[in-house]
């Protein structure tokens, strides 16, 4: 929320230090009124609890599996995003491949004045993107800190607070501790059967235990596995930001749902609405994700939904009426009244099991990508159902918290049936929110199942079990420990031109650079460009084929590249060693015709306005 109110702030004052240091102070404000002014009477002394009370209320396995985590985090961000000599390195292909978006988002907003906020790889198209997490650590940069500071610092915080919030939920869900600690555990490290590489890769080599060490994790191998179902935490809470704010939004909202069905508060189901409301500029997959619960919730979280009558129908009303009035605005200004990526929505059966060269039969595919998780999930599935038709005792979970992850099974059906974004693998990212729902039920089961049972005939293979379900995450995280598996982003000649084009260009310039996958213009100087990489605009559905033309002709500078020039407003052109051996630049007839603003290295930076 303190995020969501600089957008209209810093539209109107500017994006500066007094502004957020107004707005930082005015939250704090508001979190302690809320917290210390209350209605009624005062509570006593009494009431305050001791620091004992408070570390007795701990539960002591959920705090080290947390610190565990915490620790972990600490050396990833370490080295997530590292400057050495020879230019900007990542610690991980994911952040090689997606954080140049994410870099430029906050170097666009706190450099390029990029209020209110246009897409920085499209020139006059509005930021169809849920850039809120980007938006945060933007502000970071305005207060003091670089861009290469700020994305790791508060991916690293924001991944503990997500670890918390994981773990809240599930209790609240469960009601039990051991559960909601197993969950956030198979959650966070959960995976398939990418593992097996690893081991048929050891045993092959004549020597396992020095393979293994010398490389613990081969992302190519799962290509030839067919694993296309990735860690959620490596592969979307790391690298694709948006939802360290997405999915405690989803967590929330449905912990309110699941209250306010049970009190029939409209209150609260208005409050469910407002927090919905929030996901457009947080997370657009997670409101897809939502959209696709929520119609089964309204049976689900009813205490007997064969009587229509006793489902509070005004309290669902009601909250699809707040949600839709809360996020339409922020769609509008997002997708400018069109449909975004999802006007690719096609039918696809089998998600991309079926995909060539490997045509998986959808079981095998499954078994493969998830692992245990794949029988494990009927079973628990089965088990509540039976329960609840039994009766009210001895149940897997209660029955509303059954009913929410029940209804988050709608995610898995729709996505092996429908693809939603031009790139069939994006339904990976709402299928994070099935996974979510598995990590919880397979939780239960195995818990249920270790205390019914005391027998090692029974216990060695939950624990082989579990083991096998986060195995490929731990090895791919020990794999980054050991400091394999990074990329340089940038090269040190690179990062200097971006400086340079910081200090000759004004922040709201418009300039055309090469629509590389990694720009310096971009993900450092903070400048508008009037085409960027197109893969990243394909898979975000903007047609990008006439733009990438005119970047063309501009480049090779022949007739009618005045009139683009011109049409366009562009104030500056970039041109270096890859836009004369790949776009064709004409850099003879550029220095003949326009005035050099500034030379960095190999590239010279013209002004044609």
């Amino acid at each position: 929320v303190g995020t969501l109110a600089l957008l209209p702030a810093a539209s109107a004052l500017g994006f500066t230090p007094g502004l957020l240091i107004g707005l930082g102070c005015a939250a704090v404000l508001g979190a302690l009124v809320r917290r210390f002014v209350r209605k009624g009477p005062k509570p006593g002394p009494a009431a305050a609890p001791s620091i004992r009370a408070l570390l007795g209320r701990l539960d002591p396995v959920a705090t080290l599996v947390i610190g565990a985590f915490t620790l972990r985090w600490a050396f990833l961000w370490r080295a997530a995003l590292e400057v050495r000599p020879d230019g900007l390195w990542a610690g991980h292909e994911y952040i090689w491949s997606d954080w140049p978006t994410h870099l430029g988002m906050v170097s666009s907003f706190a450099y390029g004045d990029n209020f209110p906020p246009q897409h920085p790889l499209f020139a006059g198209l509005p930021l169809s993107y849920h850039f809120l997490s980007d938006l945060t650590p933007a502000a970071f940069v305005v207060l003091g800190l670089d861009p290469i500071g700020a994305l790791p610092l508060h991916s690293f915080v924001l991944s503990v607070l997500v670890a918390l919030g994981l773990y809240a939920f599930v209790r609240r869900l469960a009601g039990v501790r051991s559960i909601a600690t197993l969950a956030l555990v198979l959650f966070l490290l959960g995976g398939g059967l990418g593992w097996v590489t690893t081991v048929e890769r050891a045993m092959a080599s004549g020597d396992p235990i020095a393979s293994f060490l010398a490389d613990p994790w081969d992302l190519r191998a799962l290509g030839d596995l067919h694993i296309r179902f990735f860690n959620p935490y490596i592969a979307f809470l790391m690298s694709q930001r948006a939802y360290l704010y997405g999915r405690p939004l989803a967590m929330l909202a449905l912990t309110v749902l699941g209250i306010a069905a049970r009190r029939r508060s409209l209150r609260l189901f208005a409050g469910a609405g407002v927090v919905a409301g929030l996901l457009p500029l947080s997370h657009l997959p997670t409101l897809l994700a939502l959209a696709m619960t929520t119609p089964f919730l309204v049976v689900l979280l009813s205490s007997r939904p064969w009587r229509l009558r006793t489902i509070p129908w005004s309290g669902w009303i009601l909250f699809h009426v707040v949600w839709v009035a809360v996020a339409t605005p922020q769609l509008l200004g997002q997708l400018g009244g069109g449909s975004g990526a999802l006007s690719a929505l096609r039918l696809q059966l089998g998600w991309v099991a079926g995909e060539a060269p490997h045509m998986d039969a959808w079981w095998w595919f499954w078994l493969k990508n998830v692992g245990a998780f794949a029988p494990l999930l009927p079973v628990a599935l089965g088990v509540g159902l039976l329960e609840a038709l039994r009766g009210p005792s001895g149940r897997l979970l209660p029955p509303r918290s059954f009913g929410i992850l029940l209804a988050m099974m709608a995610i898995f059906v729709a996505a092996n049936l429908f693809a939603f974004q031009p790139w069939d693998w994006d339904n990976h990212k709402i299928l994070v929110y099935w996974f979510l729902a598995t990590a919880i039920l397979v939780a239960a089961l195995l818990v249920r199942v270790w205390r019914r049972y005391r027998t090692a005939l029974v216990r060695v293979p939950i624990v082989l079990a579990a083991a096998s379900m986060v195995a490929s995450a731990s090895l791919e995280n020990l794999d980054m420990l050991m400091g394999q598996g990074r990329y340089r982003m940038l090269s040190a000649a690179q990062i200097e031109l971006a400086a340079a084009i910081r200090e000759t260009t004004a922040p709201r310039s418009l300039i055309v650079s090469g629509m590389q996958t990694h720009d310096p213009v971009l993900m450092l100087a903070g400048r508008r460009l009037l085409m960027g990489y197109w893969g990243q605009l394909w898979v975000s559905g903007i047609p990008y084929e006439e733009r990438q033309a005119d970047v063309l002709a501009i480049y090779r500078l022949g007739p009618g590249a005045d009139a683009l020039l011109a049409r366009y407003g562009v104030d500056y052109v970039v041109i270096g060693p890859d836009e004369v051996a790949d776009l064709g630049a004409n850099l003879a007839a550029f220095e003949a015709r326009y005035p050099v603003a500034a030379r960095e290295g190999p590239w010279t930076i013209f002004a044609v306005r």
